[in-house]
């Protein structure tokens, strides 16, 4: 049986209520596989060995460990269905690739107004908006609420009380799909996105591909003076947002909606906003009462 059937099934019956963008991935995967193989995968190319060569391939083109392992657990969900349905008799063994823990990138309240700044430059209208005002507004939301980008692109303005300045945030459209969320946007956002147009139900409607928008933003970045690469791009608003409130002595891990506190200070909590670990100050001074070493000759 072909790998793309595999994964067609798996999506309908496993995945029929996540987001689209998941869905995608797994297929994605398998497209992947077969770009590696030169041909249409089958479920008898999941061998260790062969998955192993085609981990070392996607590594080998650039992509980081972490993307490698995304790709991975895709195409070990696959196998573990295979293997479950009686499409297969080997069953997955394949080991994550090391991947280095990096320290969570956040903006300095500075780098931010640098941003916001750069918007005035964006040229033409995305979705009936000025750009300008366009991505003013989503930095300031994101700023504001800490969403992530799928949820900021899916705000509606039915949503949205002028009078009390309150935005709900619909589970739908948050990962999870889990739960609503009711935001109380400062007046600093909330005077941005009163004075949006509104061609539409959608506050800031993204008509064009995602690989648009990743292009744009970059632009962005770029004319801001910023890094552009894939740390900074919209997440590092949430980063931030949850690093800013961590600074301030807010709980970041309930403002973020985590299950985990390890989660939020692990992958959110940037040590260039909160300080960075000093412990090493409440340690015995070893050289108290010693005299200075001259190290001159």
């Amino acid at each position: 049986m072909e790998l793309h059937c595999v994964a067609d099934d798996y999506v309908r019956r496993k995945l029929r209520f996540c987001g689209a963008l998941t869905r995608k991935k797994y297929r994605r995967v398998v497209e992947q596989l077969g770009r590696f193989l030169g041909r249409v995968p089958v479920v008898g190319d999941l061998q260790v060995e062969t998955v192993l060569d085609f981990l070392a391939w996607l590594q080998e083109g650039g992509r980081s460990p972490h993307t490698v392992n995304e790709g991975r657990a895709k195409l070990v969900a696959l196998w573990n269905y295979a293997a479950r349905q009686g499409m297969t008799t080997v069953w997955p063994d394949v080991q994550k690739l090391p991947t280095p823990q990096r320290l969570p990138v956040a903006w300095q309240a500075t780098e931010f107004r640098r941003l916001l700044e750069a918007t005035d430059s964006m040229p033409g209208t995305v979705g009936g908006i000025p750009a300008p005002q366009w991505w003013r507004a989503l930095l300031l939301l994101g700023w504001a609420t800490g969403e992530r980008r799928t949820a900021l692109l899916a705000f509606r303005w039915a949503d949205y009380n002028p009078e009390t300045g309150t935005l709900l945030c619909r589970a739908e459209a948050r990962k999870g799909n889990d739960r609503d969320r009711l935001y109380q946007l400062p007046g600093w956002c909330r005077g941005c996105i009163d004075a949006l147009p509104r061609p539409g139900d959608v506050m800031l409607p993204w008509p064009q591909s995602f690989h648009t928008y990743f292009n744009w933003y970059s632009r962005l970045l770029k004319s801001a003076g910023l890094p552009a690469d894939r740390w900074h791009k919209t997440h590092a608003l949430r980063r931030s947002h949850a690093s800013h409130l961590a600074a301030a002595g807010v709980d970041a891990s309930k403002a973020l909606g985590h299950s985990s506190p390890l989660v939020t200070y692990e992958h959110y909590i940037s040590p260039q906003i909160v300080g960075a670990i000093s412990h090493a100050d409440k340690l015995p001074d070893p050289t108290a009462g010693q005299a200075s070493i001259n190290t001159t000759t």
